[in-house]
C-alpha cells in the first residue's frame, strides 16, 4: 500500500486521477496503525529519532456539496471530496494563482487539520433557478 505522500505525488504527476487517489487515501486511512507498523518495520534512522505523539486522526472527513430541487427536495448534484484532497488542492492552488490568498489558504488548512471546521459552511436557496446549494463538512 503506497503512503499518503506517495499517493499525492502520483496525483500531482498525473499518473493517477482524482478518483483513484481518493480511493487509495481512504484505503490508507482505514488501515490501523498496528497493521501499518507490522507491515513496515522502521528504518534504522527512524528508530533513533525521539518519539513524538501522533495526532489523533478523524476518519471519514469529507467536504460535501449537495444541490437539490427546492420544490421536491430531490437531489440534482452530489459531490463528496475527501478533506485531505481539499487541503492538497488549497496548497497547490495557493502556489499557482494570485486569486487565492496564501494566508487565507494556510488558515483554512490549519482549521481543517485541527477539526475546527465542521458542519454547514454555505447554504443558499435560489428561487429563480429553483435550487438549494448546501456545502458542509462531515
Amino acid at each position: 500500500m503506497p503512503t499518503r505522500k506517495e499517493i499525492l505525488q502520483m496525483l500531482s504527476e498525473g499518473t493517477i486521477d482524482v478518483n483513484r487517489a481518493a480511493e487509495l487515501l481512504n484505503a490508507a486511512q482505514e488501515e490501523s496503525p498496528e497493521t501499518q507498523a507490522a507491515a513496515t518495520p522502521p528504518a534504522p534512522e527512524e528508530s533513533l529519532a525521539p518519539e513524538t505523539p501522533a495526532k489523533p486522526k478523524r476518519g471519514g472527513r469529507w467536504l460535501r456539496i449537495h444541490v437539490s430541487d427546492l420544490r421536491t427536495g430531490r437531489s440534482r448534484v452530489r459531490v463528496n471530496v475527501p478533506l485531505g484532497l481539499v487541503r492538497f488542492g488549497l496548497r497547490i492552488g495557493a502556489r499557482f494563482t494570485d486569486e487565492l490568498d496564501e494566508d487565507l489558504a494556510r488558515d483554512v488548512i490549519a482549521a481543517l487539520e485541527e477539526g475546527t471546521i465542521d458542519g454547514t459552511l454555505v447554504e443558499v436557496e435560489n428561487e429563480e433557478d429553483n435550487e438549494r446549494v448546501h456545502i458542509f463538512v462531515d
